[in-house]
């Protein structure tokens, strides 16, 4: 019988085969991976873009906090949706997951700058924001429907 129409599918990872059933519960890479290092990205080409327009005179270097939390929560937006998205079954705690994975992920660029004070206030600010933020996504995400596979039954 087809594999599709038993509700397997192959998974090809590191040049392995494996039978996964969709039922059966996701790996944290599989659900983490891909929307932390796309909600990180994105996050980060969002603050090279506001930047860059501070810089040329756009927008004013006053607003640099405000800008920074609207990148943030775009980012942990976008990687607890697609985390949400992605998971089988927790699709809440996924998404949370991966809002706080991308704001740990902030916290350890942050720190890499070496001689910078550490303000803790603002540090909680940007958690506030990242966990709504994520929160807001993983809800969103979690709510889409999946579209299950109909077999085409042709007689």
């Amino acid at each position: 019988m087809n594999k599709l129409l038993t509700g397997q599918f192959f998974i090809f990872a590191g040049g392995e085969r494996k039978i996964m059933k969709k039922n059966e519960a996701s790996s944290v890479l599989q659900v983490l991976a891909v929307p932390v290092f796309l909600g990180l990205l994105l996050t980060l080409v969002l603050m090279a873009v506001c930047s860059f327009l501070i810089l040329i005179g756009k927008l004013s270097s006053t607003q640099v906090s405000n800008l920074s939390l609207l990148c943030i929560g775009i980012g942990c937006f976008i990687a607890s949706f697609l985390a949400a998205n992605l998971a089988k079954q927790k699709r809440l705690l996924w998404g949370m997951a991966a809002g706080i994975c991308l704001f740990a992920c902030m916290i350890l660029i942050s720190l890499a700058w070496f001689g910078q004070t550490v303000d803790f206030i603002r540090i909680l600010i940007n958690f506030t924001v990242s966990v709504l933020s994520a929160f807001v996504g993983s809800f969103f995400g979690a709510s889409m429907r999946h579209k299950k596979y109909k077999p085409n039954h042709k007689k």
